[in-house]
């Protein structure tokens, strides 16, 4: 939400690597921050004082005129004198560069950077997050009701590919990009995507059967070609189970199964 911050602990609770497949983050424009340590604390640990004195030595005019006179000295006294005076112009600029080096550091976790880094998935609008989870809560549904058909039809007889959901989720993203009219970067437009399914329900359960009956096509060819004893048991096995199949099939079945089996083997 708008000037929250998520520190520490409850980072590593939230952070959507835990699960991708179903998590997601996003952060209010501008004002979210997001990361392991506050500003303050990573300041203190990448900017430390020798760091900070070093920054001003290299960027401020004055202390760069001073370490010129301070090379120049040759009385003792001249050096003491210009020490004191770097070392009196590093004091007043120390509290200026722990403000900006805590600045530097609160950048590294504005919702610009989060989104750089992958942590999120993108900024939203605190007047428009209403609307735009309740887009994506539908889509998301959908899309995990996809993915799931998609998952039991790879976990047929051995599951010999098994798919991952995250897997799973690119596939419905390949049949959406087949589709007519569609590009890449409307898959991350919820509206368009719910849209789809909608207008090709169909089609999408007829490429979930076709998956299926690839999978199991693949299953019987790897018995079939196995080899050696797989293959023979393989082969017996499939045969005794089509014929206890073929046995518990009403009369209608049994007609358009012989066909079938005939037209496949060209017989």
């Amino acid at each position: 939400p708008p000037f929250a911050e998520i520190r520490g602990g409850a980072w590593v609770v939230l952070d959507s690597s835990i699960n991708s497949s179903v998590m997601e983050m996003y952060a209010a424009a501008r004002t979210a921050r997001g990361g392991v340590l506050e500003a303050n604390g990573a300041a203190s640990v990448k900017y430390r004082t020798k760091d900070l004195l070093a920054s001003m030595h290299r960027l401020d005019d004055k202390l760069k005129t001073l370490d010129s006179s301070l090379e120049a000295c040759q009385d003792e006294n001249a050096i003491k004198e210009a020490k004191k005076l770097i070392s009196d112009r590093e004091q007043s600029l120390l509290p200026v560069y722990e403000q900006i080096a805590v600045q530097f550091c609160d950048l590294h976790d504005t919702p610009g950077r989060m989104k750089a880094v992958g942590v999120i998935e993108r900024e939203v609008e605190w007047t428009d997050a209403r609307t735009f989870f309740f887009w994506r809560l539908r889509r998301k549904l959908a899309e995990f009701d996809v993915r799931r058909k998609i998952l039991e039809a790879g976990e047929v007889g051995r599951s010999i590919k098994r798919l991952t959901a995250t897997e799973a989720s690119a596939v419905c993203k390949e049949w959406f990009l087949d589709s007519p009219g569609t590009e890449n970067k409307m898959w991350e437009d919820d509206k368009a995507v719910l849209s789809w399914m909608a207008h090709h329900y169909s089609d999408i359960e007829m490429r979930i059967k076709d998956l299926t009956r690839s999978y199991v096509a693949d299953e019987v060819l790897q018995v079939l070609t196995a080899g050696g004893t797989t293959e023979e048991i393989g082969t017996a096995g499939m045969i005794e189970g089509l014929s206890r199949a073929y046995q518990l099939m009403g009369k209608t079945n049994k007609e358009k199964f012989k066909s079938a089996l005939k037209a496949a083997l060209d017989i």
